[in-house]
């Protein structure tokens, strides 16, 4: 919704000044009779007319207060997870805010941490040489998993 013009406002304020009620001004001005209520009011709170256009919108998240305190985060452990600076900021976020609040400071970021190589199990088949992925062929028959009895050679 639009404001209502300042010249329409300051002739708001003068039949008021006239003696008009609220009624009779907003039938000959076409504004309902909240508004021409609440131009009065605000002239009365703030001594203008003008409307208060600076304070309309949705006000961000990532102040100057927060980018300095996730820049001051990101110093102190370089190498932090997403999850452990969601943790850590003093408002809930969601880590796909915090990647974009990140990526916006110009730092880059570690998807997961780094673990070592499992020793009880391999992550992938004998038969395949490291670094290429396994086919179905290479895999031994006996791993797979399925509700259909295997088929027996005979």
């Amino acid at each position: 919704m639009e404001a209502i013009p300042v010249a329409v406002r300051k002739r708001i304020i003068k039949l008021y000044a006239q003696g008009k009620s609220t009624d009779q001004i907003s039938k000959s001005l076409g504004y309902c009779l909240a508004a021409v209520r609440r131009v009065r009011q605000h002239f009365k709170e703030r001594g203008t007319l003008k409307p208060q256009t600076h304070r309309c919108g949705r006000t961000g998240y990532f102040t100057a207060g927060r980018q300095e305190q996730l820049r001051r985060l990101l110093e102190q452990k370089s190498d932090a997870t997403l999850a452990e600076l969601c943790e850590k900021i003093d408002r809930p976020v969601a880590i796909s805010t915090m990647d974009v609040w990140v990526r916006k400071l110009g730092f880059s970021f570690k998807k997961r941490l780094s673990a070592p190589a499992s020793r009880t199990a391999p992550t992938s088949p004998r038969s395949v040489p490291p670094g290429t992925k396994s086919s179905r062929h290479a895999r031994r028959k006996s791993s797979y998993s399925s509700t259909n009895p295997a088929s027996r050679a005979t």
